[in-house]
């Protein structure tokens, strides 16, 4: 029960600085706290889309195992 109060105490800390406009503080939390899709979502909601594909390529992988996933033409339909 203790993580998962944790876990939503971490969420909302993020949420509060993401709403204050800290996005690189909150995409920073969200990965400290394993939650890059979090982050890659909070990036592309502000069509930040280059920020994105940089949290991918230092914390995450696409399904092949590779490089970028996001692709702005796809994500602004």
């Amino acid at each position: 029960m203790q993580q998962i109060n944790n876990l939503n105490e971490t969420w909302l800390q993020s949420e509060v600085l993401a709403l204050q406009g800290k996005f690189k503080e909150a995409a920073q939390n969200y990965i400290k706290n394993q939650m890059l899709d979090k982050a890659i979502n909070l990036y592309t909601q502000l069509k930040k889309f280059s920020e994105a594909n940089e949290l991918i390529r230092k914390h995450g992988k696409n399904r092949n195992g590779e490089g970028p996933l996001l692709d702005p033409q796809i994500l602004i339909k």
